[in-house]
């Protein structure tokens, strides 16, 4: 993940709860057990995050308001626990997803968070917050995605806004700002 300038064409940009080495590592080893696994793994284990809220298209003044109000969080650090995997099916092919257990500091985090986003001028998805992880993209043949030998967790100590760049080859995050817990 990389820093980036701004910009002043509209960019894909999420908050996200990025998965410490640790916890990356046990959900490459959970998705490297599970049967039909696709040629290349994709996301890479770096790139293991659970979003938060997620804009297609954000100009430059949205982004620095909203930017501007996320300094304002204030959250508690808190554990999460992903505690079992699914597989959704999505027009763009299916995806294995680890979701977490029950936690009321992410709801309350998320509803933090989308508060934010709504004064900066940005509008949440109409769709309830399923949180989840994604932990295999290309995932038709994948068969036993359901079995996780394990909770995997991680302590939450930030929330990061992040810039999808799909037009870099190959695409890659870019890392505009981290908000420690406080």
């Amino acid at each position: 993940m990389t820093e980036a300038p701004e910009s002043p064409a509209p960019r894909r940009l999420f908050t996200a709860l990025f998965a410490d080495v640790p916890a990356r590592a046990a959900i490459d080893a959970a998705r490297q057990g599970w049967s039909g696994l696709p040629a290349r793994l994709r996301p890479l284990p770096e790139r293991m995050h659970v979003t938060l809220q997620f804009f297609n298209a954000v100009d430059a003044e949205r982004e620095r308001a909203w930017r501007a109000a996320l300094a304002g969080l204030r959250f508690a650090p808190f554990d999460i626990a992903l505690t079992r995997a699914e597989l959704w099916h999505a027009p763009r092919g299916t995806i294995a997803v680890l979701r977490p257990a029950p936690c009321p500091a992410l709801d309350a985090l998320h509803a933090a968070t989308d508060a934010l986003a709504r004064a900066a001028g940005l509008a949440p998805e109409a769709r309830p917050y399923k949180p989840h992880l994604t932990a295999l993209r290309h995932a038709e043949r994948v068969q036993d995605a359901r079995l996780l030998p394990a909770p995997i967790g991680w302590r939450v100590q930030a929330v990061d806004l992040v810039w999808s760049d799909l037009q870099a080859q190959p695409p890659r995050y870019h890392r505009l700002a981290t908000f420690a817990a406080r």
